[in-house]
């Protein structure tokens, strides 16, 4: 008799066109996980009838919701629909899925602008870029290649690069061939998704269907000598079990890309919109909650639909204490910026960006003997002057 183990469990999703139906076509996609707790909760009530015997005559199922989370190990890709379903944004791509034309640029390290003999055109227009999002410069044998920029200011021929991601290499080059322009952004929205998941557990058959499961938080962790975790939360409806998929199609495979960690992979902390100098920080945490609550209605088993409440998106940092510059700003309740990417071995990666930034919570403690002193913080995300409380670029 064969028992399950977690060794051959399989998480994979489809997208939902209406809140808790299962797509009937189309292909599901393979998740990777590193553990889930996905789950169906039903609700019952115990009948208060009085009976001379002392004994219960019934326990009625009045209700039911699913809910639980997937933890994961960051990677490039692999989690892109549901980091759009959680901010409740969209991915706007530059160029194709993110990639512009090639074309003929002049790089100008000294003044630090990319200029275009002709414009580009479609897709690939320099105005699509937003001023503040980051982007990958790909230029072969140059310097520069793979450098990760931001956009100060852009016209429809010159990106001209914020002061605090100087493009590499010295001097102005005429003309480097095959350069490319890479970046794709999404940011917080209204626009709520769902999705109908699926466990498998192969050795006995067995397969659990979630649906109308809904991005309810987003968590991730960038931690000094540690692979970069997190985990995705969801709210949803019904569930099903069956001894056979029942998600349509082939199960796509899931992306290939290296899981990225907070040593090598994560570059400068831009705090302010400068790299943090003075002092290091050990670890960060971005967390992201859209509120969600359930409704439910007479005659339906399971939530009619999902509401979402105000978005909060904020975290936890930690840092060496070596000057009062980060100390005063939690006291004096000044407003700030964080801004930092990570990346794989390839040079693929992310930016994530909150505009405006407030720190609470605060403190600064001797622990004990032979320890480092930390300050530790919360940083709370606000709606900045373009009516944004996050960004992450894909690069």
């Amino acid at each position: 008799m064969a028992l399950a183990s977690s060794n051959r469990a399989q998480v994979r999703y489809i997208p939902e066109a209406t809140f808790g139906v299962t797509p009937t076509t189309g292909n599901c996609i393979n998740l990777r996980a590193t553990g889930e707790s996905l789950a169906l909760e039903i609700q019952t009530t115990t009948s208060q009838e009085i009976r001379a015997d002392r004994q219960i005559t019934d326990v009625v199922q009045t209700g039911a919701s699913t809910s639980g989370g997937v933890n994961m190990e960051f990677s490039y890709k692999e989690y892109d629909a549901l980091i759009e379903a959680t901010l409740q944004g969209t991915w706007a791509h530059f160029g194709t899925e993110g990639l512009g034309a090639a074309a003929a640029v002049t790089i100008d390290s000294t003044a630090g602008t990319l200029t275009w003999g002709v414009a580009p055109t479609g897709s690939s227009v320099l105005t699509g870029l937003e001023v503040g999002q980051w982007f990958k410069l790909i230029a072969p044998s140059d310097a520069a290649d793979g450098a990760y920029l931001k956009v100060a200011s852009r016209t429809s021929t010159t990106i001209t690069v914020a002061a605090a991601t100087p493009i590499p290499g010295t001097g102005s080059r005429s003309n480097v061939a095959n350069v490319q322009v890479k970046s794709s952004r999404v940011k917080n929205g209204t626009t709520q998704r769902s999705f109908s998941i699926e466990k498998e557990f192969a050795d006995v058959a067995q397969f659990f269907l979630y649906k109308g499961m809904t991005a309810s938080k987003l968590s991730l962790q960038f931690q000094s000598g540690s692979i970069v975790g997190g985990s995705f939360e969801f709210m949803g409806t019904v569930s099903s079990r069956a001894g056979a998929r029942q998600l349509p199609g082939t199960p796509a495979a899931s992306q290939t890309f290296d899981v990225m960690n907070a040593v090598s992979g994560v570059g400068s902390i831009y705090e302010a919109g400068v790299p943090l100098t003075g002092t290091f920080i050990k670890s960060i945490n971005l967390d992201i909650d859209n509120a969600l609550r359930g409704q439910d209605a007479i005659g339906t088993m399971g939530f009619v639909g999902i509401a979402s409440g105000t978005v909060s998106v904020g975290g936890a940092i930690e840092m060496y204490l070596a000057d009062g510059t980060m100390y005063d700003k939690l006291v004096n309740n000044t407003s700030s910026s964080l801004s930092w990417f990570v990346r794989d071995g390839l040079g693929n990666g992310y930016v994530i960006t909150a505009d405006k930034v407030k720190f609470s919570g605060g403190g600064v403690t001797a622990g004990g003997l032979n320890q480092d002193v930390m300050l530790s913080m919360n940083w709370q995300g606000l709606m900045d002057s373009t009516g944004k409380t996050i960004a992450i670029d894909r690069l």
